[in-house]
């Protein structure tokens, strides 16, 4: 009987995420979309949108006294970033281009500088953004395996999110193809938010974007490189191309075979174009050996194409060019202090208010247990369903599938989550938890957090604090109270920006366990060093002692203990006989090999970076009478799977004895949550 009793819950559970599902796909009401070509004849006349406009513009800014200057941003991904550098060199020259024409990524960095800002703000722009974080996996309802909309939502807290491409400063010219009538559209007017999203649309990886009757996809599919639309408005046009040459990737690899091949018409079309036009300042920038998902590379790409352009110096020194204009100047005087406010909130926690109503469902991991989190009284990792919504300031997140122990798992449980997360004002942030999961006969047992954050940074960010105030309960299968925890307390985090991987942090809490009849002063501080440009040594100190004086402090595993001793991880709860030390310590020590040149792809989809392995030594002293410590030491392999370097998952492998079970020890981390 209790295993039907509790099959119920599971099975609401499951068609809740089912109906999810089906709400999820009928979220656009242009879906489907049938294929209405039926003029195969028209697939080489583009659609222009705007163009009058357009061409009015451009007269404005010459006032026909001189040839307009064009600037044409190539595709390329995240080789694109090279276009920063490129600008940077034309502006120090005195060259403002009179209009863009772009498509893919070039027209990311070209939107942004029509826009108004500066190279240098948006290379701050997208260097200080963790680009794995602004997009999310979903099933491909609408066309695509990503989401942009929290990518989407950044340029809206940037630019807003009622602005028209017609408006900014600089003309600009989107190049985009239509799978539905099989033909360009070449966009210079409308919402600017909505022809970002089409600029990249890459197909498969990004759904493609409603615009105007149209279903848009990225330009650089048939062309990296559309040259001959900008002489159609000028004879005098730079061109700023970031090819890619791929060397020494497998060839027999299938993804690697399939990249290329697509890569094979775009890249022909566009040399074919510059062939054309030997009379255009091609800056070919030196990017063409990067991988296109290398995003974390954009200070080395910048520089490339900032020396890139230097080369072409004769050349662009002989165009009679214009700098920047008042409005522009003004806009980036009013962009700093926008830029400092989104960026500081942006780094605290990794969102913006969301400008669109979103929603997610794929398969994913939710960890209750990684490096520095927030869940005391809970261990573990769990696979399934995974369902988010975001609507302006609110999050929430379900998931639904196989939980496991993240240290030594022994088995796999039916599990379920749910969270809200709700950032009312910038710095602060509501987060309620609450978990049922259960054994092998299905017995239930509860989880639930509640909690407020309070985040703030200072010393031009190098300095970073946070106020939490949580309530943590468990419950066992009998539903009776296992344990609970309150914990509030400030923690400090300093990073030196002269020395890369330098980290100090420091943490102090109050704490009160047993229905808030115990109380204990938790400490904690950490450091890592990093010791040469492939090597780094980590530190660090737990302590939490008794102010009652009754002894029996508690264990967690965040503690940072690795083991799975049952007398350790049961100490301070109901059911154990009270220790007599006042006081429990723990150290930890490791050292750390991290190659920097070090990220093997496979097919060029999945990479792995910030791979590194190491040893690991941890000691622990709870016992008044024991002057030698317990100890569990082993060694541990790190890396973050990234897809396209767009979407990412950090993971660690330890393995290691442990001292107090007398026996080996391994624990699977999982470095993300919601």
């Amino acid at each position: 009987m209790t295993g039907i009793r509790y099959r119920k819950p599971l099975l609401i559970i499951l068609l809740c995420l089912v109906s999810i599902s089906l709400l999820n796909a009928n979220r656009h009401p242009e879906t489907p979309v049938l294929n209405n070509s039926n003029d195969l004849l028209a697939a080489t006349i583009p659609v222009n949108y705007g163009e009058v406009s357009f061409r009015e513009r451009i007269l404005e800014r010459t006032e026909g006294k001189r040839e307009p200057i064009g600037l044409v941003l190539s595709g390329g991904s995240a080789r694109a970033f090279a276009h920063i550098g490129v600008l940077q060199y034309l502006e120090e020259q005195g060259i403002v281009p009179d209009f863009i024409v772009s498509n893919s990524m070039g027209s990311i960095v070209g939107l942004l500088y029509a826009a108004g800002l500066s190279p240098e703000q948006i290379f701050t722009v997208c260097s200080q953004l963790d680009t794995t974080q602004l997009f999310d996996l979903s099933w491909p309802l609408s066309g695509g395996f990503l989401d942009t909309s929290r990518f989407s939502s950044l340029v809206a807290a940037y630019l807003g999110d009622s602005v028209n491409l017609e408006e900014l400063p600089i003309p600009i010219m989107i190049v985009t193809e239509d799978i539905v009538t099989k033909r360009q559209v070449r966009i210079m007017e409308g919402d600017v938010l909505t022809i970002f999203d089409a600029a990249f649309a890459l197909p498969v990886y990004f759904p493609p974007v409603v615009y105007r009757g149209h279903l848009l996809v990225d330009g650089g599919m048939t062309n990296l490189v559309p040259l001959d639309i900008a002489y159609e408005y000028t004879d005098t046009t730079i061109v700023s191309t970031t090819f890619y040459e791929g060397k020494h990737i497998n060839l027999r690899n299938a993804l690697s075979v399939l990249n290329i091949s697509i890569d094979l018409g775009k890249r022909r079309e566009g040399v074919a174009e510059l062939q054309k036009h030997p009379d255009a300042v091609w800056i070919r920038c030196d990017v063409e050996d990067f991988s296109f998902m290398d995003f974390a590379a954009i200070e080395d790409l910048t520089q490339r194409g900032y020396e890139s352009a230097r080369m072409q110096a004769d050349k662009l020194n002989e165009l009679d060019a214009r700098g920047t204009t008042q409005e522009i100047r003004t806009f980036r005087s009013d962009f700093s202090a926008r830029e400092t406010r989104v960026l500081s909130n942006y780094r605290l926690y990794a969102r913006v208010p969301q400008h669109t109503f979103s929603q997610q469902l794929f398969m994913g991991i939710r960890s209750f247990s990684y490096l520095d989190d927030h869940w005391y009284l809970r261990d573990d990792s769990l696979f399934g369903f995974m369902y988010q919504l975001k609507w302006k300031h609110l999050w929430v997140s379900l998931h639904g599938g196989a939980a496991w122990e993240s240290v030594s798992p022994t088995r796999l449980y039916p599990a379920m989550s749910a969270t809200l997360s709700y950032q009312p004002i910038a710095p602060l942030v509501l987060e309620l938890d609450t978990v049922a999961a259960s054994d092998e006969n299905l017995a239930p047992s509860w989880y639930q957090r509640g909690a407020l954050r309070f985040k703030q940074n200072y010393l031009s960010d190098s300095l970073h604090a946070e106020f939490l105030a949580q309530l943590e309960y468990r419950l066992s299968p009998s539903i009776t109270l296992d344990s609970q925890l309150m914990h509030a307390g400030i923690s400090l985090t300093w990073k030196r920006p002269d020395i890369r991987g330098f980290v100090l942090g420091a943490e102090g809490a109050f704490q009160l366990t047993e229905r808030w009849e115990r109380s204990f002063l938790h400490t904690k501080a950490t450091m890592s060093i990093p010791v040469s440009s492939n090597f780094r040594v980590s530190v660090g100190y737990t302590g939490r002692y008794a102010l009652d004086g009754r002894g029996d402090v508690p264990f967690y595993l965040e503690d940072g203990f690795l083991t799975r001793d049952p007398t350790l991880l049961n100490r301070g709860s109901n059911s154990t006989t009270a220790a007599p030390a006042n006081f429990l310590v723990t150290g930890r020590f490791g050292v750390d090999w991290q190659p920097q040149n070090f990220k093997p792809t496979a097919g060029e989809l999945l990479i792995f970076q910030n791979s590194s392995i190491g040893v690991y030594g941890d000691v622990l002293w709870n016992e008044e009478s024991e002057w030698l410590p317990k100890v569990s030491f082993g060694t541990r392999i790190s890396t973050t799977i990234s897809l396209l370097g767009l979407n990412s998952l950090p993971s660690s492998l330890y393995v290691g004895y442990d001292g107090p079970a007398n026996g080996p020890v391994w624990g699977l981390f999982f470095g993300r949550s919601l």
